[in-house]
């Protein structure tokens, strides 16, 4: 799975003030990551504001909070959705009253014994809640804009990260101006992140069409500024931790063995300069399987014979 410790990497994404597309961020890493080829899981453990499933286009009957509360299991809570496991939280205050967030490492061992990477969408501010989730992480994701507002608040999130003695494996910049900072490292020094990854995701309309369809924007639109940004922070972070996926990415069309089952390595493409072979349409009918009525093959090379007459 990855090199940190045998079993999956855990992740809290964190943020110091709301709205600055931590949920978002989260979202679209995990499913950047998922097409890497990692096993990926997502936990909503905002338990006061989820909005994960909505941003996947998730329905959920069961949620973490019905696992927090003692009336599911894990494996009853996930869905499998975009390439990845989803364990979504629930919009009921009623369910928030009743969650009980010590039960959260539960939820992550589960999670972890499954997956390469689990990633704990951690809600904004310093609350309980919060902490739950950066206690039981191998490393913390910050989430902030380049608003001063934002920073200060970011900031704060990095102060209980120290103090709960959990590396800050990385910084995101989010709706940035150009995709990039004048003073990158000192905004960073601030953070306290000047080792980690830092990644700036440029101000995107296409981010906006992917929320409101529920879709992450790197499958939505994944040539879009912000989805190649997703996808460098996907790199980059798991190369940090030194994580190596389980399986190797779709490379695309397999062969079959219509007989045996057995996958068959493609064949060469020929060489563009060597020959060219004819194939008749009879011969390509038969291995077709269609129609094999001689009246009926006639009819296909008149017609062809037409066709083919008229672009010589």
């Amino acid at each position: 799975m990855n090199e940190v410790g045998g079993d999956g990497y855990v992740f809290a994404v964190a943020s110091g003030k709301g709205g600055v597309g931590k949920s978002t961020t989260t979202a679209n890493l995990g499913v950047a990551l998922a097409d890497d080829g990692f096993d990926v899981a997502l936990v909503d453990v905002d338990l006061g504001m989820a909005n994960l499933a909505g941003l996947l286009g998730v329905k959920p009957d069961t949620t973490l909070h019905d696992v927090l509360a003692g009336d599911a299991s894990p494996a009853e809570a996930t869905y499998e959705t975009n390439g990845l496991t989803l364990v979504p939280g629930s919009t009921d205050l009623e369910q928030f009253a009743e969650a009980d967030a010590k039960s959260l490492h539960r939820v992550v061992e589960y999670l972890r014994d499954r997956n390469d990477v689990v990633l704990l969408d951690a809600g904004a501010g310093l609350s309980y809640d919060i902490a739950m989730a950066m206690s039981v992480a191998d490393g913390v994701l910050l989430v902030t804009t380049a608003e001063l507002a934002s920073l200060t608040d970011a900031t704060k999130t990095g102060k209980l990260v120290t103090k709960l003695e959990k590396p800050v494996v990385g910084a995101v910049f989010t709706r940035t101006g150009d995709g990039g900072f004048d003073d990158v490292e000192g905004i960073a020094a601030a953070l306290g992140t000047t080792e980690a990854v830092t990644a700036s995701v440029p101000h995107d309309d296409a981010v906006k069409l992917a929320v409101r369809k529920s879709r992450p924007v790197v499958d939505l639109q994944p040539e879009s500024p912000a989805a190649r940004a997703y996808d460098r922070l996907a790199a980059k972070l798991a190369d940090s931790v030194g994580m190596e996926p389980s399986t190797a990415p779709d490379a695309g069309f397999e062969w079959v063995d219509p007989d045996t089952g057995e996958v068959e390595e493609p064949a060469e493409p020929p060489d563009a300069d060597g020959p060219v072979y004819e194939i008749s349409l009879e011969e390509l009918i038969e291995e077709a399987g269609l129609d094999e009525s001689p009246d009926a093959t006639d009819r296909r090379v008149k017609l062809f014979d037409r066709v083919k007459s008229r672009f010589s």
